[in-house]
């Protein structure tokens, strides 16, 4: 039902939030209104209220995880997805950015979709002449060429796990001292992450470099990438590095073995045993894995994305 659920967004509102999207925008006719974010109330009652006749919102992750996300005590996302969850009656199509994480989001969040057929997915694009170029630039980070070097690169938050993957990473050096793990993100777990890889001993061994203006020349420079998280949509980085033709270890998520799934990476169970016997494959000379044409991915990515545009 596109007019969304009875009450919830009242002509009241509509009325208010109309003139609010005239205040930021003047008086520009929306031909398609697409939230891409969707984890922000204010845009999504924005184009929600809009005369458009076309309203498009992404779900970037499995949504029911992402609302159930604490830092400390406080639940991150929850109060804005109280708002946006009923909100997605009020749009014509709801996109996940995975075909998995899609299945998951339609089963977990039925109870409040009305039309659960508006739900699809659409593959992240990736630039992969802009990948390919960057990572032909000169890194100023030393990459030890006498060890074995994991990376892994996201935000430092719960659901990227990377307490985990220090833990696991820890084991893995009891048996192969001539490894290396590099991470790169910001995130409000930084000092943990420190304070946690101090108290294991592995302060030379676990490097935790920040955000970085260019990643992909230390990518690059790694013999093999480690994802660790325990819900994901679909992460972008999995598909640079597969545009880079890097080794990828990852934990079987949804979101993740919508990627991998076919060889192009070694999927893990998502637990510390999981995670040591994946490193200690690669690290060991596995490299069984189907050749990743990025070109073919990223055609079929934006026909999809136009389809969804036109309403096909």
């Amino acid at each position: 039902m596109k007019n969304g659920p009875t009450g919830f967004l009242t002509d009241e509102i509509k009325t208010i939030y109309q003139r609010e999207l005239q205040r930021v925008l003047g008086n520009i006719e929306i031909d398609i209104a697409l939230d891409f974010d969707g984890y922000f109330k204010y845009w999504t009652l924005l184009l929600a209220s809009s005369n458009s006749p076309r309203k498009i919102i992404y779900q970037h992750n499995e949504m029911m995880q992402e609302y159930s996300k604490k830092l400390g005590k406080a639940y991150k996302h929850r109060s804005d997805l109280n708002i946006i969850f009923p909100l997605y009656n009020y749009f014509d199509v709801i996109v996940s950015v995975a075909k998995q994480t899609g299945e998951v989001n339609k089963q977990h969040l039925e109870h409040v979709v009305q039309d659960t057929s508006k739900m699809t997915y659409i593959h992240n694009s990736i630039d992969y002449e802009a990948i390919l170029s960057s990572a032909k630039e000169d890194n100023d980070i030393e990459i030890p060429s006498d060890t074995f070097n994991f990376v892994t690169m996201g935000r430092l938050s719960p659901e990227k796990n990377h307490k985990g993957l220090i833990k696991a990473f820890k084991q893995l050096q009891e048996k192969h001292a001539d490894t290396q793990l590099f991470i790169i993100g910001l995130g409000e777990l930084e000092e943990e992450l420190k304070k946690y890889t101090s108290e294991l001993g592995l302060e030379d061994k676990v490097h935790i470099l920040g955000q970085l203006e260019n990643p992909f020349p230390i990518i690059n420079a790694c013999d093999a990438f480690v994802l660790s998280s325990i819900h994901e949509g679909q992460p972008m980085v999995l598909l640079e590095c597969l545009v880079l033709e890097k080794p990828i270890v990852s934990t079987n998520i949804p979101g993740c073995y919508s990627i991998l799934k076919d060889g192009y990476g070694l999927l893990v169970d998502k637990s510390t045993e999981g995670l040591v016997e994946g490193m200690e494959k690669l690290l060991l000379g596995y490299d069984d894995f189907k050749k990743f044409d990025y070109k073919a991915y990223n055609k079929e990515a934006v026909k999809m994305l136009e389809e969804v545009l036109e309403g096909k």
